[in-house]
């Protein structure tokens, strides 16, 4: 057996004791670590059911805010369908009278409608947004079987909620939609009718610039502005960045908010624009061929993009015989003074046999008569006779000096001829005049100098 010192004896006796816990003090340890336990649990679940009662409570007075104001609505529309003016009027408030005197005149219309059985005033509700004292609703209504939407504004005061004038500060968070080419821009409530423009923008843009053999596709912003006083353009100082005022200031449609009208004037603009950046800003010199012929390549781009007749005859057959491309080459070869025979350069045949549509251009050439002689231009005037004619020349000085306008002109069918000496003509019938003064003539015209020209 050999030496211990005594710091090795010492060592040995306090590993035994850390090792050797006894049942107690681990019973004792574990009593002591549950009722912490239990404790934090009673303190966490006390308050956790004093946030849940409070977010309950506060869930329940929201609840019963909403159900108020909808309340109100109903009350508002239950008005409308009873033709109750003085319950109308009494949920109507304002520091302005003006406001107070537009709810007369909506009222005053919502009953017409209702005369005509034109209206459904369900009062349904699609949204709702309620921000402490003010609220912001959509109600539908079906109008002549068209659903719409319109957005209202409410005021909650002592005495209940009252509908107020629009509140545009109120019209939803700032959101972005971006379809390739054309970002919009907007607020919550335009929602539907951003994505609508985006997506109709970014293909209108991309299929013209086919057409128009564009050298780049431009990139597009659109900003979707809650302003009454606004009109769908560009902005100023921006070439590509656009303003078009939300359908809902006003009655929108349900199933549709970018509705026709909305799409024909954005597609105006749109097809201007990129005709401009296409010919290189060229401006046609009126009342030149060429001051007509760039209105009705924008007519057809128009009536392309919304899908309707714009009645762009003459660009319409030279796209249809020659192809779209030829309305690009159509756009790239006018100079500001061109007249009709530069339909030879793009088509490669004379003007009389290119097969196209002459009914919107004659159209226009009856009624710049009526616009040059306002004017008093006699020598723009003559220029849309064939003057080498004797008695269509006499004819024009007669019209000219006499200074009658005969009312408005539409051309309704085109007959081509060929006379005996090889020259071409047209036999244009043409309706005269509006509503129960409606009138038929036939007009001839004849190509001179490579334009169509008239001559009786």
């Amino acid at each position: 057996m050999g030496l211990r010192f005594d710091w090795e004896i010492e060592a040995e006796k306090t590993q035994v004791q850390r090792t050797g816990e006894s049942a107690e003090a681990k019973r004792k340890r574990r009593v002591r670590l549950l009722r912490l336990f239990i404790f934090l649990a009673i303190v966490i679940g006390f308050f956790g059911g004093i946030a849940a009662l409070i977010v309950w409570r506060l869930d329940s007075v929201e609840q019963e805010i909403e159900q108020t104001l909808r309340s109100t609505v109903d009350a508002e529309f239950t008005a409308l369908r009873l033709g109750d003016y003085a319950s109308f009027a009494s949920i109507q408030r304002s520091a302005s009278a003006d406001w107070l005197q537009v709810q007369q005149q909506i009222f005053n219309q919502y009953q017409d409608l209702k005369m005509q059985d034109g209206v459904q005033l369900s009062g349904t509700v699609s949204d709702i947004a309620v921000e402490r004292s003010r609220a912001r609703v959509s109600v539908q209504e079906i109008v002549n079987g068209i659903p719409y939407t319109r957005v209202w504004f409410y005021w909650r005061y002592e005495d209940g909620w009252r509908h107020v004038p629009p509140d545009y500060t109120f019209w939803g968070a700032l959101e972005v939609q971006k379809v390739q080419n054309v970002t919009v821009r907007y607020n919550m409530v335009d929602k539907t009718f951003a994505q609508s423009v985006a997506e109709k923008m970014s293909l209108w843009s991309r299929t013209a610039c086919e057409a128009l053999a564009c050298a780049v596709i431009p990139e597009i912003t659109v900003e979707v502005v809650p302003d009454e006083a606004l009109q769908t353009a560009w902005a100023a100082g921006d070439d590509w960045r656009m303003q078009i005022p939300s359908p809902y200031i006003r009655r929108a449609r349900t199933d549709m908010p970018f509705e026709v009208d909305a799409q024909l004037a954005v597609a105006e603009k749109l097809a201007d624009r990129l005709i401009l950046q296409a010919s290189n800003n060229m401006q046609p010199v009126y009342p030149t061929d060429a001051y007509y012929l760039r209105q009705a390549v924008v007519s057809w781009l128009v009536g392309n993009m919304a899908q309707v007749d714009t009645g762009a005859y003459i660009v319409g057959s030279l796209a249809t015989n020659y192809g779209a491309e030829a309305v690009g080459q159509l756009v790239h070869a006018m100079a500001p003074d061109s007249n009709l025979s530069l339909l030879t350069q793009v088509t490669g045949k004379p003007v009389e046999q290119a097969g196209l549509d002459w009914r919107d251009y004659l159209t226009w050439r009856l009624e710049l008569e009526d616009e040059l002689l306002q004017k008093r231009d006699e020598a723009s005037y003559l220029a849309l006779y064939d003057t080498r004619d004797e008695a269509a020349r006499n004819l024009a000085y007669q019209r000219f000096s006499m200074n009658e306008v005969t009312g408005k002109k539409q051309v309704s069918s085109v007959q081509s001829e060929i006379q005996a000496d090889g020259t071409t003509i047209l036999r244009v019938v043409v309706i005269v005049g509006e509503g129960a003064a409606i009138q038929q003539t036939e007009i001839t015209f004849r190509l001179a100098d490579g334009v169509w020209k008239r001559v009786n």
